[in-house]
This record gives C-alpha cells, sequence and structure tokens, in this order.
C-alpha cells in the first residue's frame, strides 16, 4: 500500500505559505514616506490576509487621506474602529478627515471620543478648541467659546510638558 500512495501522489512538496499580515503591515509602514502608492498596496495586502488587522486599517486610512481621498480615509478609519474602539489616534484621525469633509460636528464628536481615551491627546485639544472657537462666533454662545478656552489651556499645558 505505501508504494501505491508513494507512485500515485509522488514525492511530498512543502506547502507553501504566504507572506504573512505583519509584514506587509511593516512594508507598508517603511514605504510611506517613500512610495505611497506600494504603502496602500501592502496595507491592502495585509487587510486582506487579516482583515481584523486594525492599525492596518488605520494607516491605509492615513497614507489614502494624504492623497486627498476622504472617503475612502473615512471608511478606514471607521474599519479601525470597529475592530478597536479604545484606540484614540482612530478616533483623532476620523475626526480630522470628518472635519475636512466640512462636518464639523462629527468632528468635534470623534474629538471628544479621543480625549475620553487619551486625555492627554494634545492635538484633539487644539481641534477641539478650534472648532468650539469657531462653532460660538458663528452662534454667539459664551459655553462654546469657553469650552474653546479651557482646550486650548489644557493643549498648552501639554505642549509645554512635551517640550
Amino acid at each position: 500500500m505505501g508504494d501505491l500512495l508513494f507512485l500515485t501522489a509522488g514525492r511530498r512538496k512543502g506547502l507553501l505559505r504566504g507572506t504573512p499580515a505583519v509584514t506587509w503591515y511593516e512594508r507598508g509602514l517603511a514605504l510611506e514616506g517613500s512610495d505611497p502608492e506600494a504603502a496602500i498596496a501592502a496595507y491592502a495586502r495585509c487587510i486582506a490576509g487579516q482583515p481584523d488587522f486594525a492599525d492596518a486599517h488605520n494607516n491605509l486610512g492615513r497614507v489614502v487621506h494624504d492623497q486627498g481621498d476622504f472617503v475612502r480615509a473615512e471608511a478606514c478609519y471607521r474599519a479601525a474602529i470597529a475592530l478597536r474602539d479604545d484606540v484614540a489616534l482612530y478616533w483623532f484621525n476620523l475626526g480630522v478627515v470628518v472635519e475636512d469633509r466640512g462636518r464639523s460636528a462629527d468632528a468635534i464628536d470623534a474629538y471628544e471620543r479621543a480625549l475620553a481615551i487619551d486625555p492627554q491627546l494634545a492635538d484633539a485639544h487644539f481641534n477641539l478648541a478650534r472648532l468650539y472657537e469657531l462653532s460660538g462666533q458663528r452662534a454667539g454662545d459664551d459655553m462654546l467659546r469657553r469650552r474653546a478656552f479651557r482646550h486650548l489651556g489644557q493643549y498648552r499645558t501639554l505642549a509645554r510638558a512635551a517640550r
């Protein structure tokens, strides 16, 4: 029986293994500055191999966001958040892209969510201060202006501490 299997199946060949998702992710990181299109392809390959790789969704979003594809970037950030809603950076990035798309109220919500997770996220305080100030000026709302000052104060404190 052993000879029959050997004759019909031939010699066993090793299984070919695909490139691990983390390798594609690392390639994407390495290529972001020099070749954004290749970075996008690498992150897409990572996600194809491991759809629950939240950082790859976020980083893909950041690269396409930098290229001006706000719709795709928002979808990527939302995919990352759907996988890990406890990462402040994902919420912050979502805030930036929805603000770029002209949706200030959604941006405020996203920045607030980011700060609920990480109150030390200085850039979220800065962006909130700016949005609250603009909203307060348009609406003539002193409460929004006070929020702007509070967030600007937090930003300044965190920026000084980071020096």
